[in-house]
């Protein structure tokens, strides 16, 4: 079948963006650059795919791809679908015609990542993809996909049975440096998100995923490196999350738990269904936060480390605590106490060493809030207080707005004690840029608001209000896959 002329047109761009030699380099551009290939040769690859999966001659010129990168766009969907194609097998991850603004011939749904792969490959290729067009486009997850409440179900599915192929561990000779190296970095972007919140930081942490899982593509395959690449993952899910990018966020913690699940991590993989839980729960998905907390602890029940247990005992009682079960909650936090007597000093992977008895006591404290239980909550709050690290900026920040709350909520409010907690919680938020310490600081303003005739009460507020005031981005909940 010989080409139609229409089909190898294109339109303009409607907003090219220049760079600073006034040039129009789109992502299209950058992406040849990166592999490359000449206008000349892409033309020519395409049309070879149009031949062996359309059956056409297109007869795409140099040229065309040309305009292509000067911001042109193919006017033909199926030109756009054959150009995106060819590009995901050059770059080897996966481009959509969306990715490259373009239109292409069908959009069923955005479901790029919320599914585990058998095979490690395919997780690093999805993986690549995925953070790909994070650092590219940074809206295109947060505009055009919801967060899925029923898509952690395959991947948890995935990890119980057991179907997910494991690397075998006589390949664990190479690669150890570069995970050493990946969980060094990983460790030092955690420090620096703990002290000054994920919107400093999370740029640098997607870049560095990305250039990492690429290299991994054609490095051999260890369990030593995926396990290096999934706590990497899970700290860029958690890091989307605390930017409110919760689709994001949700496909990074599905991966994560596919490259866990690929080096055979039963406690990594626990650790990643746990943060799954605090993701579904913070989002009101109360049954599936709970169920997925009880997997956390199914994943790893037999291998976990005591400071692991303590830890996904942690995440089980704030899932049961949000879900109303006072009982339930009470023995997960004797189960956390029991755990925790028994633990000992380095007993688990570098990855749990953060977590304190400070972490235990604000736990505690605000499982206690969560349950209406404000008195209760107070002792604990304040031991936090007094034991928590400095460098744990965001923590303390919470900790200190939920003190303030449970002052409130006594039977005769201290309103006086609520604003000196208050005071903290603001002083320290000023330093962060964390998307959950800003609704923290909003559910505080809500309560105290009730006492605006006191001056102290308008001041704090007047003072709170441009943290409170930082732009949010509305979070999508779907219910199934579209």
């Amino acid at each position: 079948m010989n080409r139609k002329p229409e089909l190898i047109g294109f339109t303009q761009d409607e907003h090219p963006i220049p760079d600073k030699n006034g040039s129009y380099p789109t992502l299209f551009a950058r992406l040849l650059a990166e592999t490359s290939v000449s206008d000349t040769r892409f033309a020519r690859q395409i049309n070879e795919r149009a031949r062996r999966h359309r059956r056409i001659e297109l007869g795409l010129a140099r040229t065309t791809v040309g305009h292509w990168r000067r911001g042109m766009r193919p006017r033909d969907p199926m030109v756009a679908e054959l150009a995106a194609a060819e590009m995901s097998t050059l770059v080897g991850y996966r481009i959509t015609p969306t990715d490259l603004g373009w239109r292409g011939e069908t959009f069923h749904g955005d479901d790029f990542g919320l599914l585990v792969a058998e095979k490690p490959a395919g997780t690093l290729g999805t993986i690549a993809g995925l953070s790909g067009r994070d650092m590219r486009r940074r809206d295109l997850l947060q505009d055009g996909s919801a967060f899925i409440a029923t898509a952690f179900a395959d991947s948890v599915l995935a990890s119980l049975t057991g179907v997910v192929n494991t690397i075998k561990n006589d390949d664990a000779l190479a690669s150890t440096p570069t995970a050493t190296m990946i969980r060094d970095m990983t460790e030092t972007f955690r420090k620096l998100d703990a002290r000054y919140g994920s919107g400093e930081i999370r740029g640098q942490v997607v870049t560095f995923l990305h250039d990492r899982t690429k290299t991994a593509l054609d490095a051999r395959h260890t369990p030593d490196l995926f396990g290096a690449l999934a706590e990497l993952t899970q700290f860029s899910g958690w890091l989307a999350q605390d930017s409110d990018r919760q689709s994001l966020a949700q496909r990074y913690y599905i991966q994560a738990l596919g490259l866990a699940e690929h080096a055979g991590d039963a406690m990594l993989a626990s650790r990643i269904l746990s943060a799954m839980s605090d993701q579904a729960g913070r989002l009101g998905q109360l049954r599936q936060s709970l169920a997925l907390a009880k997997a956390a602890l199914d994943r790893s029940r037999s291998t976990a480390s005591r400071s692991v247990r303590v830890m996904l005992h942690d995440k089980h009682a704030w899932a049961l605590a949000r879900n109303g079960d006072e009982a339930g909650c009470g023995k997960a936090l004797s189960a956390m106490d029991a755990e925790l007597e028994r633990a000992c000093a380095d007993d688990g992977p570098p990855w749990s060493a953060h977590y304190n008895d400070a972490d235990v006591a604000e736990c505690k404290g605000h499982c206690f809030m969560l349950l209406g239980k404000a008195r209760e909550a107070e002792p604990l709050l304040l031991e936090s207080r007094a034991r928590q690290l400095p460098s744990r900026t965001r923590t303390r920040s919470y900790a200190e707005a939920d003190l303030a709350l449970s002052y409130l909520r006594r039977p005769g409010p201290d309103v006086e004690a609520a604003l000196d907690a208050g005071r903290r919680a603001v002083e320290l938020a000023s330093h962060l840029d964390s998307v959950r310490i800003t609704e923290k600081l909003r559910e505080l303003d809500r309560g105290i608001s009730r006492y605006d005739d006191v001056v102290a009460v308008r001041e704090w507020r007047r003072h709170a209000a441009p943290l409170i005031a930082r732009p949010g981005i509305p979070t999508k909940v779907a219910a199934t896959v579209a």
